[in-house]
């Protein structure tokens, strides 16, 4: 212990230790230097893309901050600046942000914002109103966060319970795409578990079979399948079907989102207690 003593107190020591501190210094300083200049002397175009890259972070909000204090009617500054808070469950300062971006232009931005609406907040009502206000401002199909908007719709006016316009928009879907290979194969099962909640079993397989047709590896046809066959006493084929929907489920083959429940989601331990009641 006393040579260690010693060599801490020594030159030798005083030495390694500026030279160490030398060495975490200059990249610090680097880095102090290269966002010191992002921030003074880039062009609010470059702050606005570097914002976005860094999203979440001390960085990203400041730089915010300052553009949105620079350009106060710019929309796409206060919608960018939303997502972050919306994507940590800040709905209210994420909303007010978004409701900004509307009341500047409300073409761009009403999609996203009924988008976070049904998808974060399952605000399907909210969703439907900013859906519809979108499609009469439009000239063209829009696809809110890269999906049909009418199909979008279809989903929202089922979430009510509203099946008869949830049909009719799930038709308007179908309809607005010139080529049958850009419908959703899971649409097919939405409509699916419509006909089913209305006991219509027959016409609800016919519509999970579509699903399955077009692509084999969509787990949600085959529960909600299963579930049918649950209900009218064919155990053997549920369990065939529930037990296919496991193995897509174990392989990936699950709609799911990391951040929020997806529409009609299904959960492996649900199906593992329904095959133990057949």
């Amino acid at each position: 212990m006393e040579k260690l003593k010693t060599f801490f107190k020594s030159k030798t020591w005083r030495i390694i230790w500026g030279t160490l501190k030398l060495f975490i210094s200059i990249p610090i300083f680097c880095i102090s230097v290269f966002y010191i200049n992002k921030l003074l002397f880039s062009s609010n175009n470059k702050l606005f893309v570097f914002a976005g890259d860094t999203q979440g972070s001390f960085y990203s909000e400041f730089m915010f901050d300052r553009l949105l204090k620079s350009e106060p009617k710019n929309s796409k500054f206060w919608w960018e600046s939303s997502v972050a808070y919306n994507k940590n469950g800040d709905f209210e300062e994420g909303m007010r942000r978004l409701n900004k971006a509307n009341s500047l232009n409300a073409t761009d931005h009403l999609g996203y914002t009924g988008w976070i609406k049904y998808t974060k907040l399952k605000d399907y009502e909210n969703a439907l109103k900013d859906f519809h206000r979108l499609d009469k401002l439009s000239n063209v199909v829009e696809y809110p966060w890269g999906e049909n908007i009418y199909f979008q719709m279809g989903i929202c006016y089922q979430g009510l319970g509203n099946y008869d316009s949830a049909i009719v928009y799930y038709d308007k879907f179908i309809a607005s795409e010139k080529n049958p290979d850009n419908i959703y194969p899971r649409m097919y099962t939405y409509r699916g578990k419509i006909e089913a909640d209305r006991k219509n079993y027959s016409k609800a397989l016919d519509f999970y079979n579509k699903t399955i047709g077009l692509d084999k590896n969509i787990a949600e046809a085959y529960y909600y399948k299963a579930e049918t066959y649950r209900l009218t006493n064919q155990k053997d084929s549920a369990k065939v079907n529930y037990n296919k929907s496991l193995d897509l489920i174990r392989n990936n083959y699950k709609n799911q989102d990391a951040y929020d429940e997806v529409f009609l989601e299904i959960y492996d331990t649900e199906i593992h207690d329904k095959l133990k009641e057949l």
